[in-house]
């Protein structure tokens, strides 16, 4: 009974106070008792330091320390000194996070390193493949400059060939047509000499006939 009276009088004396997470103190181990004093019964022999534990209400003991009713990750809920919760997780236990964020942090970047240097690899890979295929692409332009080069002088040599070729004919045609009159000069020619000869001929006869004719008679003397 006397100690059923304390302990209505810690719950009723208690204040409420929002559920926050608080972790054990770098004490060894800390016990969660059923009431908020030495004289409750333990539940739990020892809390290692840096558990976390949600409060759920702070209460006072006959003594007049300071307990908070607490609840475990587990489950369980128990009453342990006020002085030995902090806000903050132990600075021990903070330093071996820190250590593993540290080292995983340390791995992701030589992991990351690696990555790198392999994207840095393909990255000059890539680049000594552009810089060739930028060579090859101006060969290419250039080779293609001379191919335009012949062709266009190809095209004009083609057209000047044309052009010849119609030359010529024409100028055959011209040659053929000088000969034909040239061939008919000389048959109007020969005609024309053959004209004078048998005109010669044909006054010759005419004279050698009519000549004797032609020439006066002599008069006859009669004395």
């Amino acid at each position: 009974m006397k100690r059923l009276i304390p302990f209505l009088m810690a719950i009723m004396t208690a204040s409420v106070v929002q559920a926050e997470t608080r972790y054990i103190s770098d004490t060894l181990y800390v016990p969660l008792r059923a009431g908020p004093g030495n004289e409750y019964r333990i539940l739990h022999r020892g809390l290692k330091t840096g558990t976390a534990l949600e409060v759920l209400e702070e209460a006072s003991a006959d003594n007049g320390e300071e307990y908070a009713k607490v609840r475990t990750r587990s489950g369980n809920e128990g009453y342990i000194p006020v002085q030995y919760l902090l806000k903050e997780e132990p600075a021990k236990d903070q330093l071996e996070r820190a250590q593993k964020e540290n080292g995983k942090l340390a791995s992701q970047n030589t992991e990351y390193r690696k990555q790198l240097d392999a994207f840095e690899a393909s990255n000059r890979e890539l680049t000594d493949k552009l810089n060739d295929s930028t060579q090859k692409i101006r060969k290419l332009e250039q080779e293609l400059t001379r191919i335009r080069e012949v062709s266009a002088n190809s095209l004009e040599i083609d057209s000047r060939n044309k052009t010849l070729v119609v030359n010529n004919e024409q100028l055959k045609a011209q040659l053929n047509t000088l000969q034909v009159e040239n061939q008919q000069l000389s048959d109007s020619t020969q005609q024309r000499w053959y004209l004078y000869g048998a005109l010669t001929l044909l006054i010759g006869v005419l004279l050698g006939l009519f000549g004797p004719l032609l020439k006066p008679k002599k008069k006859s003397s009669w004395i």
